[in-house]
């Protein structure tokens, strides 16, 4: 029911007559300028009593409809978790507080030792000690929303009982109420700080202490200022009963913003509303990985405004991210690390990072202003030119968004550390720092000025052409809600209907009679067919070359393309190619087109193609298939974009990092050289470690003029790993063993020859019957009776061993050291003997072994 018209004021009382001070007494001094301010702005008793009844009515309300909902939701959580009525309670006011953007924070504080904890027995025990802050500071909007409105719903209510008198008293009455409702939410916060919430009983973590609750810094400001804020404008909308009575000359001032207010709410309003049905589509129809859709759409309805903000803010331009600052370390017994800079991660359509879809919506938020845009010159007489006050049409549309982009994001601040140790072992860590996530305030407040702007231009100039080519569409946006229109504007509509043949709608029918003072709108067809035109172009141009570009994007330059053209380059042999698709610039003498025609004659790659791709901003996995041989392989590619080389200077070039593969090559240590994929390849110590394309890698053994290679074998790598073939083994030739056994039998001949003792040290010959160690040997001859019958045999670590029997003769004279007598002796030499030949000089090298029957 209507409320009833307050009494009219009554009349002021009759001034009397100030008290003369007495003689000789000092009269009264006049009140201080913070005095007069403050009489102007009280509320007397009766008034301010009425805006604190209506503050703690506007919170209860509040508090109330939020039990209600957690009340309801808390049936969906697990049996164990539900919680009880107190539970329900003590998170009213935490999300209350949330809503009002508050700080939930979380205290963690304590030490103690374990003796079982620890994992190794009470012998060692286990300590941790340490505190910890969290605190997640939000505001939910959705909720933002419910208690402005109920502020506004009871301060309306109470003007209307009880009028001001003065602009002053209803910032008074403002104030008072806000400082009511912000001092009930304080006392509320300070004292619902609990242990214990939906089930979980911190107790449990004795001897730690766990404290959860909302932090009263800074709900409070923010509470006085969104509070107050709400209050002033309901009291001010019905200040004496008349809506939009404003004391004094205000009214005046205010007029000329009513238009441009109304075209930046019409136009932010249809942004946000988009939003959240894009955020309850997501919700409703897109994978949420491990939530169900109950879960999702009720985590979508708590974030609804938010998201929509964050959408619609991103649809206009403005850069979305995180803000990360702080440090983080951890120093334990084997070793540390120090983080003191973390890294801001941005996206945004200008800053790059977004998909291309995004770029669709930039188009749409166009489409919305022009609408808008329209909407608002149709209230203006045609021959009026506005740009003047282009200004207040930015400034409305930055007042509106800045404090959106500001109230949307979420950040989270962290600070503690901790001491854990397990008998010696021990370990400490810190963290201190801030994330905050949501739009670029800066970007926010540029950009709200932007299309501010673009709001009036559109306004100026696309007004009578787009009504000249559409007038039945503008004939509809006379329907949207906004100021009245103008007669000349339903003049011009009606008369060009008229004048076309078709009927003039029926809230025109009025204006048909009315004057026109301006040209009357073209209704030449071809300017139609112009016009549209021109709007199919620019919409093709915009939608369709933006779509086409993500389309092309991801279809053609993208990673999935990318990897698929890798690996179906090398199946087809295309070294250059496949080279020009690696990240940096891999070289190697297996890189190459031979090596890579070897690979596919060996066993061809076929059936390649890509099963998953899994993309992020600027990394991607994609999992590609390929048959070698008749067997199936996949693997996963990395793949990275390179943002400096660009394919025409629009779509990012994708480059595989793990595209080769890696051969181990092991080889007997006679071996030199080896043949991997056709191309010879040294040998060092008889192994080599090489890189090749990914397939099949033929690894061969060659051969030089003393050894044959034997061993080897195919062996197919993916890309990104190794892979080793057998093992290359090596035969003496005929040729080799001949030329071992005639290097020793030379070498024989010649330590014969030129030794001159019974016991030369680089010979294997010493005389059978020989034990005399006091005579001396004086002209002592060598003699050969026969060749050695020799045996050769190749060692596993490519060492060659000749083995046979002397067959020698030696005569000497001997003299005795007593009385030097001297007499002729002789005898034979059949020993044994064992030598070590090296092949691998240019020519061979004989050592004789010691020991072995010498």
């Amino acid at each position: 029911m209507p409320s009833a018209p307050p009494a009219p004021p009554s009349a002021p009382p009759a001034p009397t007559a100030a008290p003369q001070p007495a003689p000789g007494q000092p009269g009264p001094t006049a009140p201080g300028r913070l005095s007069v301010w403050f009489d102007r702005v009280r509320p007397d008793t009766q008034s301010a009593k009425a805006a604190a009844v209506g503050a703690l009515s506007a919170l209860g309300t509040q508090l109330g409809l939020l039990f209600v909902v957690l009340a309801v939701a808390a049936q969906f959580l697990p049996e164990k978790n539900t919680g009880t009525v107190g539970d329900w309670l003590t998170a009213t006011v935490w999300v209350a507080g949330l809503a009002l953007r508050g700080t939930l924070g979380l205290a963690i504080e304590g030490g103690g030792e374990s003796g079982s904890g620890s994992g190794f027995g009470d012998s060692m025990p286990g300590r941790f000690s340490g505190q910890l802050e969290i605190g997640l500071t939000l505001q939910l909007m959705l909720f933002t929303c419910t208690a402005l409105f109920a502020v506004w719903w009871f301060a309306r209510r109470d003007e209307r009982r009880t009028a001001a008198d003065t602009w002053a008293r209803v910032a008074g009455r403002s104030a008072t109420g806000a400082l009511v409702y912000a001092l009930a939410m304080t006392v509320l916060a300070l004292a619902t700080h609990s242990s214990a919430v939906f089930g979980m009983n911190t107790e449990e973590l004795e001897p730690a202490s766990v404290d959860l609750g909302l932090a009263v810094w800074p709900l409070l400001p923010y509470t006085v200022v969104l509070v107050f804020l709400a209050d002033l404008a309901a009291r001010a909308a019905v200040r004496n009963g008349a809506p939009g009575a404003l004391p004094g000359g205000l009214a005046d001032r205010l007029r000329d913003w009513r238009s441009p207010w109304i075209a930046a709410s019409t136009v932010s309003a249809v942004l946000l509303g988009l939003g959240a049905l894009t955020t309850l589509g997501y919700a409703v129809f897109a994978d949420t990985d491990d939530l169900n859709t109950g879960a999702a759409l009720g985590l979508s309805l708590l974030t609804l405004v938010n998201s929509a903000v964050c959408l619609a803010g991103v649809a206009m331009g403005v850069t979305v991210g995180s803000s990360l600052s702080g440090s983080a370390s951890i120093q334990s017994l084997f070793g540390g690390d120090d983080t003191s800079q973390l890294k801001d991660v941005k996206a945004g359509l200008f800053t790059g990072g977004m998909p291309g879809a995004a770029y669709l919506l930039l188009l749409l938020v166009a489409l919305v202003v022009i609408v808008a845009a329209v909407r608002h010159a149709l209230a203006h007489d045609p021959r009026e030119r506005t740009l003047s006050t282009l200004w207040r049409f930015a400034v409305a549309m930055a007042v509106l968004w800045t404090p959106l982009g500001i109230m949307s994001g979420p950040s989270v601040t962290v600070d503690g550390g901790v001491d854990l140790g397990v008998g010696p072992i021990g370990a400490s860590g810190s963290a201190h720092g801030s994330v905050s996530l949501g739009l670029s305030v800066f970007g926010t407040l540029l950009l709200a000025l932007v299309w501010g702007g673009l709001l009036l231009v559109a306004a100026q100039f696309l007004t009578r052409p787009l009504l000249s080519a559409f007038p039945s569409a503008g004939a509809r946006v006379l329907r949207l809600p906004g100021l009245p229109v103008h007669p000349q504007w339903a003049a011009l509509l009606a008369d060009a209907a008229h004048r076309r043949g078709r009927p003039v709608p029926p809230r025109l029918a009025s204006a048909s009679t009315e004057p026109l003072a301006c040209p009357p709108l073209a209704t030449d067809a071809k300017w139609a067919r112009f016009t549209g035109v021109g709007l199919i172009v620019a919409v093709v141009l915009g939608g369709g070359g933006t779509a086409a570009w993500a389309v092309v994007d991801s279809q053609v330059y993208g990673p999935e393309a990318a990897a698929e053209d890798y690996v179906q380059a090398v199946a087809d042999g295309r070294a250059e190619d496949a080279l020009e698709l690696l990240d940096g610039s891999p070289s190697g003498r297996l890189l190459t087109q031979a090596a890579l025609a070897a690979q596919r004659k060996a066993a061809p790659m076929t059936d390649v193609s890509v099963d998953e791709v899994d993309a992020s901003d600027t990394t991607a996995t994609v999992t590609v298939s390929y048959s070698v041989g008749g067997n199936e392989h996949e693997t996963s590619l990395l793949l990275v974009a390179d943002e400096e080389d660009k394919h025409l200077g629009l779509w990012r070039r994708w480059k595989v990092s793990d595209g080769l593969a890696r051969v181990d090559v092991t080889a007997s240590s006679l071996l030199r050289e080896a043949k991997v994929n056709g191309v010879t390849v040294p040998l060092e110590d008889g192994s080599a470690e090489l890189t090749v394309f990914p397939g099949t890698v033929t690894v061969e053994g060659v051969d030089s003029g003393y050894v044959a290679a034997s061993g080897g074998g195919s062996v197919v790598v993916d890309p990104g790993d190794s892979g080793s073939a057998d093992g290359l083994d090596a035969a003496l030739t005929a040729e080799g063993e001949h030329a071992a056994q005639q290097a020793v039998v030379t070498e024989l001949a010649q330590c014969a020859e030129r030794s001159t003792t019974l016991e030369p040290e680089d010979c294997p010959i010493s005389p059978d019957n020989y034990y005399s160690s006091v005579d001396e040997a004086e002209d002592v001859h060598w003699t050969q009776q026969s060749e050695p019958v020799l045996e050769t045999e190749l060692a596993e670590d490519g060492a060659v061993t000749v083995t046979g029997d002397l067959d020698f003769k030696v005569s000497w004279v001997s003299v005795d050291n007593w009385d030097d007598e001297k007499e002729k002796q002789k005898d034979t030499c059949t020993d044994s003997f064992s030598a070590t030949v090296d092949l691998s000089g240019s020519s061979p090298a004989v050592t004789f072994e010691s020991g072995y029957g010498w």
